[in-house]
């Protein structure tokens, strides 16, 4: 009598295919905790930020938000500065939805938080520091909250004198 075939050890192939299938698990676990995670950080939007000169060479700020600022933008306006000379005519439009910290014609930025968007900015605008946080904005440290529609003159005597100022940490 012929004896049956002996069972191979499939052992291996067990675990090999335990091991790809635990692996196609947490691949699709991780990428819609990461799709979750990268829709609730943005769902606020970004603040969008436009630097402009009027036609006499003043410049301005204007500052959109869609959701803060859904009626129109609030424009900060420097009368008695004027714009870079490498400024051409064509407004400025910055976005802020991603962390970098580009130089502005206008100033450098000071600090940018877009964890979660909006997030908070901090802008030196021609020795103004400008903050932009969902609650509120501020003007050298003064709270002026979001109006809206409202076009703020900014004087050059409001400046926050350099001893007055946050100390930045050295890089």
């Amino acid at each position: 009598m012929a004896q049956p075939p002996a069972r191979v050890n499939d052992d291996g192939t067990r675990a090999a295919k335990g091991f790809v299938g635990l692996f196609i698990a947490t691949l699709f676990l991780y990428i819609t905790f990461y799709g979750g995670c990268m829709a609730y950080r943005g769902r606020g939007g970004p603040w969008a930020v436009t630097q402009d000169k009027l036609a006499d060479g003043t410049p301005v700020l204007r500052i959109e938000h869609h959701k803060i600022l859904s009626a129109g933008a609030v424009t900060l306006t420097f009368p008695g500065e004027t714009a870079p000379a490498r400024f051409t005519n064509a407004p400025y439009r910055r976005i802020f939805s991603q962390p970098n910290t580009n130089i502005f014609p206008y100033g450098p930025v000071e600090f940018l938080d877009t964890t979660f968007l909006p997030g908070s900015v901090a802008l030196d605008v021609f020795g103004h520091i400008v903050e932009l946080v969902p609650r509120t904005l501020y003007l050298d440290g003064r709270d002026l909250g979001w109006t809206p529609g409202t076009n703020i003159l900014v004087p050059m005597t409001s400046k926050i004198p350099p001893e007055a100022r946050p100390k930045r940490k050295a890089k």
